[in-house]
């Protein structure tokens, strides 16, 4: 062991390797000394272990390829082919065209995003925004945080720090991250007092826990599970109605906003927006970048006097939103404006809302692409496959999709996976099944066709596949 520890090279050694002549042009001295240092260990490391029997004669460069490779985009663009339309790994909601073809001067230089124009004084961010979210919803007012979490935390933060928190057993969820309701509330400042069962809940059992430290009501809508059978809720206008007999605000977490009735498209009816103003929650929130469609936050909106409350409360530096997101935001809501957000270009709702034909026109050229650069022994077929909306949408409903599948020999199918994400820069997420790698065709734009055969020719030429 001894002899294979002598011969792992020195640190100026490698660094005065001609692998490093590009790397030194690059990169500052001390950074590089740093990176090698640490492969160096590394290395000596695995040694020590028995994991490494000798040192590669091509080490210089397996340390240049690494130190580079550390220098990659951390955040690159993909080819999301699982059929998840939200999928939170691949960034959720796809932002429309539309909504980026309008924000390149906002993004690039200064913009009017404190300031009032008219006037020249300085405002408040959020105020804004807020006008247009009311015309959409109507609400009184509204503001914007960072996401739905931080939301819901300021909302209670602001209602009922302090003071007891009413909400049935049935609804403490579990979000993203493991994140569980009840203890965004707790660090909220809010103390949980549970009411109901699991599968009923009624309105006595949120009227009998009332008391006079009694904060707020609250409902959460079960997004990402369902409960079914011998099951009752109490309904938003049923805790409305409550709220106001006791005095007591009440606050709707909807978890994802919808703005357009999903039946009209052919999906199942879920809660919108407009729902819980019309059935008189006091203050509610929702995500920005799910079935809405934009980036991630989280809008509050709801009566005039708890809007401007949430805006005062210290909290509200903390969670508030940067221009970025604000100006997408804006660009996203507009499209709700128009009659028809699909027609509009709302790229979220023409996804989960794509038509079989449009899917299957999409699978065979996509098919025959691929029929023309693999061998012929490899089975590419076009079969009929259950997408997701994802991120807790629709969590019982799957959504008819067509995907390409492939089907070899050459090289495992979780080896032809693996190589699809890593083999270019570009990575493609897809899925397997019963010893198939599945492209599916919901999610992937025909400008993406090319590289995914890119990808596949790469992969053939690397494992000299014929």
């Amino acid at each position: 062991m001894q002899e294979i520890l002598k011969q792992i090279p020195k640190v100026d050694k490698v660094l005065d390797s001609k692998e490093f002549i590009q790397l030194k042009l690059k990169y500052k001295h001390e950074i590089l000394v740093k990176l090698i240092q640490i492969e160096i260990d590394d290395l000596r490391s695995s040694i020590l272990k028995g994991k490494k029997k000798s040192v590669e004669k091509d080490i210089f460069s397996k340390i240049a390829i690494s130190i580079e490779e550390q220098f990659l985009p951390f955040t690159r663009s993909a080819i999301n082919a699982t059929g998840i339309v939200l999928n939170t790994g691949l960034g959720r909601a796809p932002l429309s065209e539309r909504v980026l073809s309008n924000l390149q001067g906002i993004l690039q230089g200064y913009s009017t995003l404190e300031v009032n124009v008219e006037t020249g004084k300085r405002g408040r961010r959020e105020d804004k925004i807020s006008d247009l979210i009311s015309i959409i919803t109507g609400a009184e007012a509204a503001t914007v945080v960072n996401n739905n979490a931080a939301a819901v935390m300021i909302c209670i933060n602001t209602l009922a720090q302090r003071k007891e928190v009413i909400v049935s057993r049935g609804e403490l969820v579990e979000i993203g991250g493991s994140f569980r309701m009840p203890d965004v509330i707790k660090k909220s400042g809010g103390k949980i007092v549970e009411v109901g069962s699991t599968n009923k809940t009624k309105v006595s059992d949120y009227e009998d826990a009332i008391t006079s430290k009694t904060g707020a009501l609250v409902k959460v809508h079960t997004s990402n599970y369902r409960i079914e059978g011998f099951t009752d809720e109490v309904s938003v206008k049923e805790l409305s109605e409550l709220g106001k007999k006791h005095n007591i605000p009440f606050y709707y977490d909807l978890g994802g906003g919808i703005f357009s009735d999903l039946s009209k498209y052919g999906l199942p009816h879920e809660p919108t927006v407009q729902d819980a103003i019309k059935d008189g929650a006091d203050l509610y929130s929702f995500s920005g970048d799910k079935v809405l469609g934009g980036p991630q936050c989280g809008i509050i909106a709801g009566s005039k006097e708890l809007i401007e409350k949430v805006k005062k409360n210290p909290l509200m530096r903390v969670m508030r939103t940067d221009k970025i997101r604000l100006a997408l935001l804006e660009e996203t809501l507009k499209i709700f404006v128009e009659k028809d957000p699909i027609d509009s270009g709302h790229l979220t709702l023409q996804l989960l809302a794509a038509k079989r034909k449009d899917l299957e026109k999409k699978a065979k050229k996509l098919n025959n692409d691929i029929s023309l650069i693999v061998p012929k022994k490899w089975k590419i077929l076009v079969e009929e496959v259950l997408d997701q909306a994802g991120s807790g949408t629709l969590p019982t409903e799957r959504l008819e999709g067509i995907a390409v599948s492939i089907q070899q020999d050459d090289i495992s199918v979780s080896k032809l996976s693996k190589e699809m994400r890593m083999i270019d820069q570009t990575p493609v997420f897809g899925y397997i099944n019963d010893e198939k790698y599945y492209l599916s065709l919901r999610t992937i734009f025909k400008s993406e066709f090319e590289q995914i055969t890119d990808n596949l020719k790469a992969i053939l030429k690397k494992y000299k596949i014929r």
